[in-house]
């Protein structure tokens, strides 16, 4: 392992999981919108206030998936997982424990923030997949991805 691959994981680990909160939180937000019945009104104005309150919402939102995310992370980057599949699957997943409350009612508006909230997931998922993801593993692999000698 050279000491540049590793301070490269260092900086794009952090870089990709801050920008897969933030797209997240925004992604959320917009989707959030279209549940109002007025949202056509003044579409600058709705984009504004949905891009500051994606902000906000990302801001809410990464320190409750932040312990999870991270132990996943350093799970993915020691067994080196590169799958898109990998990271869209646990964005779904903790989007999923993460807004879904098992005691709520079962009506048409807590499955519509249900499936908003898990695509959301999955936006952050393939964010973080774009920018850290694709390029995990701090240590070299052959091509049957077994370790290379340290």
């Amino acid at each position: 392992m050279s000491f540049s691959r590793l301070l490269a994981r260092l900086m794009m680990v952090p870089l990709g999981l801050f920008c897969a909160i933030l797209a997240t939180g925004i992604f959320l937000a917009f989707a959030l919108l279209t549940l109002d019945p007025h949202y056509g009104t003044d579409p600058q104005l709705h984009s504004i206030f949905a891009l500051f309150s994606g902000v906000v919402m990302a801001a809410m939102i990464g320190p409750f998936s932040v312990t999870p995310t991270l132990a996943f992370l350093l799970m993915a980057e020691l067994l080196s997982w590169r799958s898109l599949y990998i990271y869209l699957g646990f964005g779904l997943t903790l989007s999923l424990f993460a807004f879904h409350v098992p005691t709520e009612a079962k009506d048409q508006m807590a499955t519509d923030l249900d499936i908003r909230a898990m695509a959301s997931g999955l936006v952050g998922g393939f964010v973080y997949w774009m920018i850290a993801g694709r390029g995990a593993g701090i240590v070299k692999r052959d091509a049957n991805n077994k370790p290379l000698a340290l």
